[in-house]
């Protein structure tokens, strides 16, 4: 059964750029839409847009309605997804792909996030994909990337470990955050290396925060190592 205010949505979606925005940003929250075939295809016919930001808010509308749902009694972790849930997410990744290499950085920005989101942990392929935006001119994008990197990389991934760790000295405060938070999912307990710049970033950084999470990454892998974790 079709969710109520769907059709009156796909009839916005024939407006200017600005309705369309709107109606993909409703459709995204549309109670009962979630794995909803039509839903889905009027979100994933607009990630092609002319418009920038009708594009940004299909990828996020096609997440919505696609991806995995938070387990709200295991932080960090996912509800099981059904096969039909799955390939909806496997089917808008494939097609979301394409948007990593946008003009737009805002649309490059939500891919990424969609990718991590959408996709696999240990995915290589995809890894490198995404390692390669890691030195993207836009501050927004390289963070985003690290994030994807960091979510979707297998602790233990040296060659995702390598290629975030110059974001620790980003010049953007945002960027070292995201990579801050990078490392501590990918680093090993063991990893000396990475222990020791996350110890430089967390009393030498000039931003408080980043101080803060390096300081607390860091800790957390020193008590991973204590606890027998490699």
């Amino acid at each position: 059964m079709e969710p109520e205010g769907l059709a009156a949505l796909a009839a916005q979606l024939e407006g200017d750029w600005e309705a369309r925005r709107k109606a993909l940003e409703k459709l995204g929250r549309l109670q009962g839409a979630r794995g909803q075939a039509r839903a889905v295809a009027l979100a994933v016919s607009h990630l092609t847009d002319e418009d920038c930001l009708v594009r940004r808010a299909a990828v996020s509308a096609g997440v919505r309605l696609v991806a995995p749902l938070p387990d709200p009694d295991n932080e960090g972790r996912f509800l099981e997804a059904s096969d039909g849930e799955r390939e909806g997410a496997a089917s808008l990744l494939q097609q979301v792909l394409p948007m990593l290499e946008d003009q737009d950085d805002g649309v490059r920005r939500v891919a990424l996030g969609a990718v991590g989101e959408l996709a696999c942990s240990g995915d290589s392929d995809l890894l490198g994909m995404l390692r390669k935006h890691l030195g993207d001119f836009d501050d927004d994008v390289r963070a985003a990337a690290a994030a994807a990197v960091g979510r979707l990389a297998l602790r233990g991934d040296t060659q995702s470990l390598d290629a975030v760790m110059p974001l620790l000295e980003d010049d953007d405060e945002s960027v070292r955050k995201a990579a801050v938070r990078a490392v501590a999912r990918i680093a090993r307990p063991s990893d000396e290396a990475a222990i020791a710049k996350l110890t430089q970033v967390a009393r030498g950084d000039e931003d408080d925060d980043v101080r803060r999470k390096a300081a607390s990454a860091r800790a957390g892998l020193l008590a991973a190592a204590a606890a027998g974790q490699s």
